[in-house]
């Protein structure tokens, strides 16, 4: 163990600390209660060993306010002295101290003593080990948001050492706006008992020592204390987890080609301007490539997928807020505009697109170029179910590239 020996007599104390180096131990030695204080705050020791009777700063003080440091990690303090009376042991006590010693010291008394505060230290340092190497981040807070304990599992998810976040207000952990929040929420939870964290978990965000927010979940439980409470949070980092699930989300609803929404996330939009079509008409246009198929097969597949790719882009780009483009498969496209209704706006609308895609293209090294039929249906006046709208558009842009392809064909009603 590492012992703080605090005594102002270097003629007691030298037995002490080579009896106490005899026994394995390793000794600081403070002269007065100052410097025990100075030398606590630096040397973090394993247990102290405290005179009472001492210049400066006598034992008392300094136990008190070696004791008011707190922390989570108990360091256990007994107390040598010559004096007897029942009022000093209790006063003592009441400073702080675990236990006492009585002058002159008696060695195989003392290591009695220190052998005893060892076998509680040791499963205070088991249970802190476990707590330490957990995965999870473990975060102690007091009823005003002051953290006191940030196990190594909190560390290492938001980047500070545990020193950097202790007696800190636990907010500084948390983005806008739970930054701001926070003291008011504890203050109202402890005011009204209405949880909205504690108790309950749920995924929030976190904000790292380096100013970045990630995805995490946070499960808080309240203990509560004769003397106050006390919340304990266990903290997840789930942002590699969050970031699957995005990516899943994405591709389950994206063309993997071009980027663009697919068949299912199509039949939404679709369904969506159905519904509302009463009060916000639209045009669907159904939108099939004229050359594609000489261009994948004289050049290539890669080629091919250029193309596509270019006009994904080309289309996108046409799009005005609350319009949608999406592809349903091989060279097909499909566009639902809204806020239109009228007939020749929807025509409009389809030579916009049809104008995007038609400029030549470099593909491979070679210049191309590529056409388009489009079918346009307008929803509800023409259509007012997906199936309807769908099968109307499809039908005239057969009809387009029956008539000679590259242009536009309204649906007939």
């Amino acid at each position: 163990m590492h012992i703080l020996l605090a005594d102002d007599s270097r003629a007691i104390s030298l037995p002490i600390i080579a009896f106490l180096e005899q026994q394995g131990h390793r000794v600081t030695y403070a002269r007065n209660g100052l410097e025990a204080l100075e030398f606590f705050n630096v040397e973090h020791p394993d247990l102290i060993l405290m005179d009472v009777m001492m210049p400066e700063m006598d034992g008392m003080e300094a136990t008190r306010r070696i004791k008011a440091l707190g922390g989570e990690r108990w360091i256990p303090l007994i107390m040598m002295t010559g004096l007897e009376s029942k009022e000093d042991l209790v006063l003592g006590i009441e400073a702080g101290a675990d236990d006492y010693l009585t002058k002159p010291i008696v060695p195989e008394i003392l290591a009695a003593r220190i052998g005893s505060m060892q076998r509680i230290a040791m499963i205070q340092n088991r249970l802190f080990g476990i707590l330490d190497n957990v995965y999870e981040g473990i975060i102690t807070i007091d009823a005003q948001g002051i953290v006191s304990a940030f196990n190594k599992g909190a560390e290492r998810i938001f980047g500070y050492d545990a020193n950097e976040v202790i007696d800190c207000n636990v907010s500084m952990l948390m983005p806008s706006p739970y930054h701001e929040e926070h003291d008011g929420y504890l203050a109202r939870y402890q005011r009204e008992g209405k949880p909205r964290v504690i108790g309950i978990g749920r995924k929030v965000r976190g904000r790292c020592k380096n100013g970045e927010t990630f995805a995490m979940r946070l499960a808080v439980t309240e203990i509560k204390y004769a003397e106050g409470r006390q919340f304990i949070g266990l903290v997840q980092d789930i942002s590699v987890e969050e970031e699957a699930q995005q990516k899943v989300e994405y591709m389950a609803k994206h063309d993997a080609l071009t980027g663009l929404p697919n068949r299912a996330q199509f039949n939404e939009a679709l369904a969506h301007a159905c519904r509302v079509s009463a009060e916000q008409p639209s045009t669907v246009l159904f939108i099939d490539l004229d050359g594609f198929k000489p261009i994948n097969d004289g050049l290539g597949h890669e080629a091919g997928d250029q193309a596509l790719i270019a006009v994904a882009q080309r289309l996108r780009h046409t799009l005005k807020e609350g319009d949608f483009v999406a592809r349903l498969g091989g060279d097909e496209f499909v566009a639902i505009f809204a806020d239109i209704g009228q007939p020749e706006q929807a025509l409009a609308a389809g030579q916009r697109l049809l104008d995007a895609i038609t400029p030549p293209m470099d593909l491979l090294g070679n210049t191309c170029k590529l056409g388009a039929s489009i079918g346009a249906a307008l929803i509800p006046s023409q259509g007012n179910t997906p199936t309807e709208v769908l099968t109307l558009a499809d039908h005239a842009m057969y009809a387009a590239k029956r008539a000679g392809k590259g242009r536009v064909t309204l649906a007939e009603s």
